[in-house]
């Protein structure tokens, strides 16, 4: 039991607002009821009197002896004054006297708050429950009267504090020491967040005695991670507990009375203190449950109770690791682990070195892998035997307490007591951390080999699995997990080093060569024993001896392993368990993992009923589940992460866990609760809410650390530098200058990025109020960093995609290209959006009646619009000959002349393919390319039709105006109508005509001519019936015959041929009154929709009246209802001689089927039902037209009624059927049948030739029909292009709405114009390869010059004039075409060789923009070195950083044959694109997800001395790779995470390496990916400075997650990959100057790159191309913010 003393010094003359400011309606003295004080004290001397009294009574005559001040005794009148309080002590005065008295001193009227408490609450829970004293604490409060404002007290607190000093006056008259008098038993209650002492002794007033002073010892509560402030004060924390029913508290208030001369006068000390003496127990065993649920809405703050008094109570001994730096991140991980300790004796040592492993062990990994026995319980002794361990405690966050007679275990972490100590099993296993490239590995295969399972440990052990929910069988062997890439090299390793273990390579649950479940060992078995009986009963047929022979045969030719599977004894068919155990290793992956998770998972159980019988089917189980590992080792370990790879391995069981990585903290410390989860040491943190305050609390950073350095190890190459040797690593800086167009494109998108995210170059926000978005800065980011390596890097499919698809990969050529197009569809779009708006400006000028010059107005403003439409129609024009110029070159026919049809694709929207024709080009040419010029070639005619409508628009209107100016301008009006009327034919021209063509066909082609009425009438009757009729009379039996019975054979003959004949008479009925009814409705019909499609298109000279176009629509109405009709009509006489109808038919009548009918009517109430009417969308349906449908319709079903559901082919059945019946051949019936069956056949053949006729002349019919239908929606087009102008508002706002868009959509397009010229301008100099001798001289000096600027607009400049224009204030366009300037995508450029120069600054509104000074000295490749590279020849052109690399790549390979390289980049597309461009150059390289004849690619890159380069990507390959034989490491951009970087690196830099390794980092000038370095340089993680460029990572130092576990603006979906935490970091990266140090922010000078080479030789960091040298301009000027 702890105890405590605190003393305070309290004034009362505190008000209520002091303390709580809000309540200032209160008047009470919150410190010290002064009332209540004297009350007590007056109960206490009345309760010691009557004490004393009943003592003297008892002394039998004995003289009572009182104390002195009890024989003095004042006047009445002073006792009255006194307030009635006895200081006789031993007179006999009556109590009434004293109440008397105490009733004469009237007290000021003062109300004391409410406080609820429970008087007996402490005294029943102490008797009713079991509790353990802990803390008795004593409050010693001294009160003075100094008031807190002068002259601010009260009346009535004046008059209360003289009357307590009178009353205090007479205690100390009579006393010379001080004096403690009991107060008795006092109650704790809390008021507004403070803590009240209150008294159940008062029963007429508040109980309110004073207001405890705050207890609270120095704690820092975040430190702790104890949220709730209120249980700083250790009272509180208790009354906390209290009323949890987790504690009690028990107090009492006593007073000491202090004689006169002890008394500080000066201070206002009261002669007087109150003594409170609080005991504290904690109530078993309630104090023992979990914390109950807390909310953000309903904090309880018991948890933070418990552990706030519970750490005052028994505060901790762990010391926090002097490397913490506030904060728990991956540097403080990594100092807190510690090598392996050294091992007692040389012959230990000696032990630690297996006989079956190849390599011998170094000095510190014998260390390793005893400290990895040590984790799973076995030791050496100090003969060198392996041994199980002594048990000893494992780590714990659990300590034991001693209290007295109560001893309980206090969870450090949790805050949770406990009476017993946790029943946690020992955890086998750990993490081994060391450095990449120490040997990992080799110490797993010794750890294997040191300690195999005991010979007992076999499948048939077997114990119930909870988290697998099955039981397992114990096996000997362990399970490696592995990264896919890593698989093979595990297996590679494990040969090489241990040939002595027996490994298997485990695919999935799929794969297994045995049987899983019991069902299929049954049934294998099962399969064995029959294939031995078919084997036993083969050899017993066969004599003795060649019995003998072919057994001996059959043994000899019989499989090792069959003949061990299907030995004689069944159980020889071993289940999984039993063949897994005989091997030592099985190697997976984590692909496998998640794979295998959800066969994994136990089934859900489900409630069933009691009185069903459910089938016991067996489920089948991940194999990897159904056993008990020896141990389960998850190589690379970060990759784990979360989701079903995490899930899966948690279920897997095993004896002992290790998870091996040299970087276990994938980004972050908290991924490393991943690793505890598979380790199973999460149990003892129990919760992701305990794992959090571990890693994000001072207090929690002393246990982080005891933690892992109990399950960790880790090595450093600094550590045992004396006892390794590798190679010395040198690192190196590339920096590429981007080319014109790749630079051309970053700008874009910089600008688009601003312009995302609201801020200008400088940083500031273009609008008040602005907040970033993080995410869409993140991605922005990650997008700028893409195109610094190729434009298409993120945008890329998978490889294999055909050629110009999006997915293909492209040059920086190919780029160009698709920009200039891309570029162009823009302007062009914007120019016919422009010549829109002039038309729609005239329109509304014209309309404005205040105008009284409007229509002039409006006519300039069309001519104009005329003007800006013909220029738009020859830029179309001009783009489409120029590529059909193209496609014509490529073909090598020459150039041909271009007429206004073409076939296929080449005829113009407004002239569609007909629907008979086909185009040979389409035939032949099927290549990619060919289809893509067929694309573009359909677009660029159909931009063509679009700019000569607009072009018609603008001269229609014309004539409007001139008719608007009156008679003067009758000719001009007349000729603009007439021009615009030659455009409108030329728009028509090409449909038109193929509609005339189609209307010719109808008129004069040869086949319909061919087709006549007569051709389809029936001659009827068809079929002659007078054989039969004949055998009818000759068989027609008299009455008695009939009567006969059995009817003679008479009889039954004439019935037969009278059904016969009935079938003859139907089938001429149908031909009579249906087919040749039909036929007369067909060709009715034929004709008129014949007449309808035939009429003109356009009325002649002369005929026109105003209601031919309303006339036409009609015709096209009427005709398409006619043609829908009419292809009923033909189904339905299809219907009528086949009983079927074709499927087009059906389609087009719509025809409901009514499945609730009988089969034999289904057809025809088929087609009775109700057709629906429907039209194109170019033929408005008019009411007329669906009563046309309607007696259509009715005439051709009244014909289909008529059937009956009957057809000629069902007749043709009837009648064979009835022939085949009779059996004899020469019957005459059946003679006379079959030639009736013959003729109908024939008949049906006929029919159905000439209903092809007709469904040919339908096509005819149709395709007229469409092209006219082409013809008029073309038409309808053109009138709409030139109807009457809407608006919603009145015409002043129209014309100001319609006018700013003008001026807005002019700057636009000259920006547009501009950037055409710029993107043409480059592609010319692409092409030609030359610098143009216009570029060599000024625009405006007119003189030659070195250093130049080239706008958007393709306009040259030399450096001074164009800075000195740039300074004006009418600097903000181009000098000479007037286009607006964008400062920042002014492209710089030198004739001849680059000049040793530096780049002009940035300027921001003619002032230098901010740049840093700061001076960071890298390790640059050297610039001999980076000039040879850039000699060396190379195919293709795929960015100035892919090519860069491929030279690089050409020179080892020249200048160190055979040298191995690998190549790193953090985006897949990088890599596809260099893979690309290697191919091209002839070098070879393998991506690491390629397999060669079932190898990896890593075993294939080792063995192969022609694969010269292993493409990897960064962030999923850079792990766990053993690829000693390549020297030279090459990162294809700049890293944020430097966890990937050092993982990559140490893919060479590692033990096995001969050769000493270089590091290149390419990445591009002027870009995110310099300031990127630059970052991590001012935070001292840079691989690349002078100091840090050569010689071993000090990884501690290096790895980093950002100082922080959480995520700014964080996605929804969990974010992987090397992507930026921290907002601050990605505003750095782009706004370098706005996180710099102000000593830096000068303008005097630019900031240079200081590089291990001089600075003359700086100029080499970019291309040399011998002419014009593209790069980035730093001249810029930007007005205002945007």
């Amino acid at each position: 039991m702890r105890h405590s003393f605190s003393h305070h010094v309290e004034t009362i003359q505190v008000p209520v607002t002091d303390i709580w400011p809000r309540r200032v309606q209160e008047n009470f003295r919150p410190i010290l009821n002064i009332q209540g004080l004297c009350e007590l004290l007056q109960i206490a001397t009345n309760d010691d009197d009557k004490a004393s009294s009943s003592e003297s009574s008892s002394a039998k005559g004995k003289k009572r002896s009182s104390s002195p001040p009890a024989r003095r005794h004042r006047s009445t009148k002073r006792a009255k004054t006194v307030g009635g309080f006895s200081v006789q002590r031993g007179e006999s005065e009556a109590a009434s006297t004293d109440s008397r008295e105490a009733e004469d001193f009237v007290w000021p009227g003062m109300t004391f708050p409410n406080v609820e408490y429970n008087p007996l609450s402490f005294i029943e829970l102490f008797e009713s429950t079991e509790v353990v004293p802990v803390l008795q604490h004593i409050f010693e409060i001294q009160y003075t009267n100094k008031p807190t404002i002068e002259d601010d007290i009260p009346a009535s607190w004046k008059i209360e504090d003289e009357h307590l000093l009178e009353i205090l006056a007479e205690f100390q008259s009579r006393i010379t020491e001080p004096r403690t008098i009991d107060l008795g038993d006092v109650v704790l209650a809390r008021y507004c967040g403070r803590l009240v002492v209150t008294s159940p002794s008062l029963k007429t007033r508040s109980s309110w005695m004073l207001l405890l002073p705050s207890f609270a010892p120095p704690i820092d509560l975040a430190w702790h991670g104890i949220s709730s402030q209120v249980v700083e004060d250790i009272m509180m924390a208790c009354f906390v507990l209290e009323t949890a029913d987790r504690a009690a508290m028990q107090a009492r208030l006593e007073i000491v009375i202090l004689p006169s001369n002890t008394c500080d006068v000066g201070q206002n000390e009261l002669p007087f203190r109150l003594q409170l003496t609080t005991n504290i127990s904690l109530r078993t065993p309630s104090i023992y449950e979990p914390f109950p649920r807390e909310t953000k809405k309903k904090p309880l703050g018991i948890e933070d109770a418990q552990r706030r008094v519970l750490e005052f109570l028994y505060p901790s001994d762990a010391t926090t690791p002097e490397s913490y730096g506030g904060a728990t991140n991956i540097p403080f991980f990594y100092s807190i682990l510690r090598p392996a300790p050294y091992l007692p004796s040389p012959s230990i040592e000696e032990a630690m070195q297996p006989s079956e492993l190849c390599p011998t062990l170094l000095p510190f990994q014998r260390r390793s892998v005893a400290w990895l026995l040590d984790r799973e319980g076995k030791t050496a002794t100090p003969n060198g035997n392996i041994v199980p361990k002594a048990p000893a405690a494992e780590f714990s966050f659990w300590d034991k307490i001693e209290e007295g007679n109560t001893t309980w275990y206090f969870n450090r972490l949790s805050g949770m007591l406990s009476p017993s100590p946790p029943e946690d099993a020992p955890v086998l296993g750990g993490i081994l951390a060391e450095e990449p490239g120490l040997g990992k590995t080799l110490e797993t295969i010794a750890l294997i080999l040191m300690n195999p399972a005991p010979p007992e440990r076999n499948p048939s052990l077997t114990r119930w699995d909870p988290e697998a929910r099955l039981y397992v069988k114990a096996i000997k062997t362990s399970l490696i997990v592995t990264p896919p890439a890593l698989a093979s090299q595990w297996a590679d390793e494990l040969a090489a080093h241990a040939p002595s273990l027996k490994v298997l390579i485990y695919d999935g649950w799929s794969k297994v060569p045995v049987p899983i479940t019991r069902t299929q060992l049954e049934e294998a078995r099962s399969k064995m024993l029959t294939q031995k009986d078919k084997k036993s009963k083969k050899k017993n047929s066969s004599e003795s001896k060649v019995k003998s022979k072919s057994k001996k045969k059959s043994d000899e030719d019989m499989d090792v392993d069959e003949d061990r599977a299907t030995n004689a004894d069944e159980t020889e068919v071993i289940d999984w368990c039993t063949y897994v155990n005989g091997f030592d290793v099985v190697i997976t992956t984590y692909t496998v993992l998640r794979s295998d998770f959800n066969v994994a998972l136990a089934a859900p159980e489900r409630p069933r009923r009691e009185d069903v019988y459910y089938a016991n089917v067996e489920r089948p189980r991940s194999p990897l589940v159904m056993c008990e590992w020896n141990r389960v080792i998850m190589d690379e370990v970060q990759m784990v992460g979360g989701g079903k790879t995490e899930d899966m391995v948690s279920l897997i069981p095993r004896l002992s866990s290790f998870a091996v990585s040299g970087t276990p903290a994938r980004t972050q410390v908290a991924d490393l609760i991943h690793v505890l989860k598979f380790l199973r040491v999460d149990r003892i943190i129990s919760s992701t809410r305990l794992w959090n305050r571990l890693i994000t609390t001072g207090f929690g950073a002393a246990h982080f650390a005891a933690l892992f350095q109990n399950y960790a190890l880790r090595t450093l190459k600094s550590n045992v530098k004396e006892e390794l040797t590798i190679p010395q690593q040198t690192r190196y800086l590339v920096g590429i200058s981007l080319g014109p167009v790749e630079k051309h494109i970053y700008d874009q998108a910089v600008e688009a990025v601003l312009l995302d995210i609201g801020l200008d170059a400088r940083g500031v926000a273009g609008s008040e109020g602005w907040q970033v978005d993080g995410s869409v800065l993140r991605s922005s980011i990650r997008r700028l960093r893409g195109i610094c390596t190729h434009p298409q890097v993120g945008q890329l499919q998978r490889p294999g995609d055909r050629l110009y698809k999006p997915g293909a990969v492209k040059t920086i050529e190919d780029v160009l290209q698709n920009m200039r197009e891309s570029n162009w569809r823009t302007m062009m779009d914007d120019h016919k959006a422009k010549v829109q708006g002039l038309v729609r400006l005239a329109q509304l000028q014209n309309r404005d009646e205040q105008d009284e010059n409007r229509s002039q107005h409006a006519l300039n403003t069309l001519l104009l619009a005329e003007k800006e439409a013909m220029a738009l129609v020859e830029e179309a024009q001009s783009a489409l000959d120029k590529h059909m110029a193209k496609v014509s070159t490529n073909r090598g026919d020459g150039p041909r002349e271009l007429s206004d049809r073409g076939k296929g694709k080449e005829r113009q929207l407004s002239e569609p393919l007909s629907e008979d024709e086909t185009s040979e080009d389409e035939e032949s040419s099927t290549s990619p390319a060919t289809e893509e010029h067929g694309k573009k070639r359909g677009a660029l005619q159909n931009r063509l039709r679009e700019c000569r409508i607009a072009l018609h628009r603008a001269k229609f209107l014309q004539g409007d105006m001139h008719h608007g100016l009156g008679p003067a301008h009758s000719a001009d009006e007349d000729a603009a109508y007439a021009a615009a009327d030659a455009m409108r034919r030329d728009l028509l021209k090409g449909t038109e005509e193929d509609a005339m063509r189609a209307m010719d066909l109808l008129e004069h082609d040869a086949t319909r001519k061919k087709l006549t009425q007569d051709a389809f009438m029936i001659e009827v009757p068809f079929l002659d019936d007078s054989g039969i009729r004949a055998l009818m009379k000759k068989y027609h039996p008299t009455k008695a015959e009939r009567d006969e019975r059995p009817q003679p054979h008479k009889v039954r003959l004439h019935d037969r041929a009278a059904r016969s004949q009935e079938l003859i008479e139907e089938a001429n009925e149908i031909m009579d009154t249906v087919l040749n009814d039909q036929s007369v409705l067909i060709w009715e019909w034929r004709a008129h929709i014949t007449s309808l499609l035939t009429q003109k298109l356009s009325p002649g000279e002369g005929e026109a009246d105003g209601e031919e176009y309303q006339r036409t629509l009609d015709n096209q109405g009427e005709a398409e209802t006619y043609l829908q009709s009419y292809a009923a009509l033909l189904a339905d006489r299809r219907q009528a001689i086949l009983n079927e109808r074709t499927l087009l038919a059906a389609h087009d009548a719509r025809e409901q089927k009514l499945r609730n009918t009988k089969a034999a009517m289904n057809a025809i109430q088929a087609i009775l039902a109700d057709a629906v009417l429907t039209f194109s969308e170019d033929v408005e349906l008019q009411p007329e037209h669906e009563v046309l449908h309607t007696q259509l319709s009715a005439k051709r079903k009244s014909l289909l009624e008529r059937l009956n559901g009957r057809a000629i082919k069902s007749i043709l059945i009837d009648l064979n059927a009835s022939a085949t019946q009779i059996k004899q051949t020469q019957d005459a019936e059946k003679l006379i049948l079959k030639d009736i069956v013959t003729d109908l056949r024939q008949f049906i053949a006929e029919q159905g030739a000439l209903m092809d006729k007709l469904d040919a002349d339908l096509t005819l019919l149709r395709k007229a029909f469409n092209q006219r239908i082409l013809y008029f929606r073309q038409l309808q087009e053109i009138s709409d292009s030139v109807a009457e102008v809407t608006r919603e508002t009145t015409i002043v706002d129209a014309l100001l709405e319609t006018s700013l868009d003008k001026d807005e959509l002019d700057a636009k397009l000259n920006r547009t114009k501009a950037r055409q010229r710029y993107l043409e301008h480059l592609t010319k100099n692409k092409d030609d390869g030359i610098q143009d001798e216009d570029e060599e001289s000024c625009i405006l000096c007119r003189c030659e010059f070195a250093r130049g600027f080239i706008t958007h607009c393709a306009h040259v400049f030399c450096e001074g004039c164009m800075k000195a224009w740039l300074l004006r204030k009418e600097g903000k366009t181009c000098p000479v075409c007037r286009v607006p300037i964008d400062p920042y995508s002014i492209e710089r450029f030198t004739v001849g060789q680059p000049e040793q120069e530096k780049p002009p600054q940035r300027l921001v509104n003619g002032e230098p923009a901010p740049k840093s000074r700061r001076q960071i000295s890298y390790n640059m490749i050297d610039a001999n070195l980076f000039s040879e590279v850039n000699l060396m020849e190379s195919f293709g052109d795929f960015g100035s950083k892919i090519q860069t690399l491929v030279r690089h790549l050409i020179y080892i390979k020249f200048t160190d044959p055979g040298a191995k390289s690998i190549v790193f980049s953090a985006w897949a597309d990088s890599l596809h694109i260099l893979q690309r461009a290697l191919k091209d150059n002839g070098i070879r390289c393998l991506r690491i997800d390629q397999k060669s004849k079932g190898e990896s690619a890593a075993k294939v890159f080792k063995s192969d001395p022609d694969i010269l380069v292993l493409l990897l990507h960064g962030e999923r390959e850079n792990a766990g790779l053993n690829v000693t034989c390549a020297s030279r490491v090459f990162l294809l951009e700049s890293v944020v995470h430097h966890g990937f970087e050092i993982q990559a690196i140490a893919r060479i830099d590692r033990m096995g390496q001969t050769r000493p390794t270089e590091v290149y980092c390419y990445y591009a000038e002027d870009t995110v990916e310099r300031n990127i370095l630059d970052l991590a340089a001012r935070q001292g993680l840079s691989l690349y400075t002078i100091e840090n460029s050569a010689g071993t990572i000090n990884v501690s130092s290096l790895a980093t997650d950002v100082e922080t576990k959480v995520v700014d603006s964080p996605r929804k979906k969990a974010q992987k990959g090397d992507f930026i935490f921290k907002m601050d970091d990605m505003l750095a990266i782009l706004f370098p100057h706005m996180f710099e140090d102000i000593e830096y922010l000068l303008p005097a000078e630019d900031s240079v790159m200081q590089s291990a080479y001089t600075e003359d030789q700086s100029s080499f960091s970019g291309r040399d191309t011998g002419n014009a040298v593209a790069g980035p301009s730093r001249l810029s000027i930007r007005h205002g913010t945007q």
